[in-house]
């Protein structure tokens, strides 16, 4: 099938009403002949906007889809799907925001979109609006504002969180050239170095938002002291051996051709460990979804290992976002680090929701991939509704609970999850002992068989001692 089931339900929901906007899509080739391909594209009179190794972006309409899968060497056709960061309360922010700015989705009913594996739920995470006017205000009288939270939240410093996963007093990278995907990144007290930083949006590549800036110092940023006591991140790595790649603008959500274009950026400047707190809606099966098949593209030709957010869909099951549906990709899922149970919102497996309504088509991936198939893979601190997580952060979301413009703020979502783990796996390829996802896993294994909740269980470096 050379159109991707998910565009395929998109486009029968679209015909439904009678609209044939002009998309934005991804066509898969045969590698090596994205120029042949982009070429025809022309000459069908399309704007091909770019390609990648085994893809090519190009703008067309419906009805330009059928001759588009007639021409020699595509595979397929994808949808450059809207994409959003995975902390709570953000993600359902931006992901409104992304469906009203797509001119497929906004015309589509709340049904079609859940079909496609879009689904609103309350914010409930972020504050209320007479508490976000509290909170402007009295950082106008700064002096005066409380060190407090404007609910009753309880919170730990990631310097707390890290000691659930075990993560060693000599947190220091010395080698290994690690990545961040996300929303920016810039000078902090938590951030104290001169880092590689690549911008993909039209905004300057400092955050603007606060999310790119608590995953980074989360995972690989710099021990500070803090009102809230000594910050100590999970990892530490030296400037040279960091990159930060911006993908998302302070209130905009990404695309899927932007972050496999980030990963592709990634992984050729050497990075062995990305962290990806971000997600959309898996395209067909892990075979057919663009960013997975890319995903597994890179990790088998860079050996790249990428540590991706499962999201934030749970209790739910069928609810886990691409990329991190891949089985080449390393799944997190949230832990509560007051319970030490499953984050309430942490997406459920055993897969996307393609897979859902396809049940033959899984237990046929199931037989190809084995357990790699199920997700999440394992857990880390993520946080809970009333049990958050505070690390590093610029732009809007500084004083968002606590009033204070400090440059330190909590957060939950897989998307503060997702660091946790990358740091640690970090710091175990830095000292030698894994070198692969498929070493993470296998250590993991440990624990037992998976379940849909927890994956293999929580990862800590004992797991990993022999």
């Amino acid at each position: 099938m050379k159109v991707n089931p998910w565009l395929a339900e998109a486009i029968k929901c679209a015909e439904q009403i009678r609209i044939d906007p002009q998309l934005t899509l991804i066509v898969r080739v045969e590698r090596g002949r994205e120029l042949e391909v982009a070429s025809e594209l022309r000459k069908m009179g399309l704007r091909v906007l770019g390609w990648i190794p085994g893809f090519v972006r190009v703008r067309a309409t419906i009805a330009d889809i059928d001759a588009i899968t007639r021409i020699p060497y595509v595979i397929n056709v994808s949808y450059d799907v809207p994409v959003w960061p995975m902390a709570c309360g953000i993600d359902e922010l931006l992901k409104s925001i992304a469906v009203k700015t797509d001119p497929l989705l906004e015309k589509l009913h709340s049904g079609d979109l859940q079909r496609l594996g879009i689904k609103f739920k309350p914010a409930a995470i972020l504050p209320t609006f007479p508490e976000f006017v509290a909170t402007k205000i009295a950082q106008l009288v700064y002096p005066l504002a409380p060190s407090v939270f404007v609910r009753d939240i309880e919170w730990k410093l990631v310097t707390d969180t890290r000691t659930i996963i075990e993560a060693p007093s000599d947190f220091q990278i010395k080698n290994t050239k690690v990545a961040v995907i996300d929303t920016g990144a810039n000078p902090h007290p938590a951030l104290r170095k001169v880092f590689e930083q690549i911008n993909l949006t039209f905004e300057p590549p400092i955050d603007t938002m606060g999310h790119g800036m608590w995953c980074s110092t989360c995972a690989f940023g710099d021990p500070v002291p803090t009102r809230y006591g000594n910050f100590i991140p999970v990892a530490s790595a030296p400037g040279d051996k960091f990159l930060h790649v911006k993908i998302f603008t302070a209130f905009g959500p990404t695309s899927t051709w932007h972050v496999m274009y980030a990963m592709m950026l990634a992984a050729d400047w050497g990075s062995k460990i990305v962290s990806m707190s971000l997600g959309g809606p898996l395209q067909g099966s892990v075979d057919e979804d663009p960013e997975c098949v890319q995903l597994k593209q890179l990790y088998e030709t860079f050996g790249t290992i990428f540590v991706v957010a499962a999201g934030n869909e749970g209790p739910d099951q069928w609810t886990i976002a691409s990329p991190g549906a891949s089985p080449y990709a390393i799944t997190v899922g949230a832990l509560d680090w007051k319970t030490l149970d499953v984050s309430s919102y942490s997406s459920r497996g055993p897969q996307g929701e393609h897979y859902k309504d396809n049940r033959s088509k899984f237990e046929e991936d199931l037989g190809k991939y084995g357990d790699l198939l199920i997700k999440p893979d394992l857990l880390a601190p993520g946080g809970d509704k009333k049990t958050q997580i505070v690390s590093g952060v610029t732009g809007w979301y500084d004083s968002l609970y606590d009033l204070v413009p400090d440059g330190f703020e909590a957060m939950i979502g897989t998307s503060m999850a997702t660091p946790h783990a990358a740091g640690l796996i970090a710091l175990l390829f830095d000292r030698g002992i894994i070198r692969t996802a498929e070493d993470v896993k296998n250590a993991m294994r440990a624990l037992g068989p998976k379940s849909n909740d927890e994956g293999w269980g929580t990862i800590k470096l004992s797991l990993f001692k022999g």
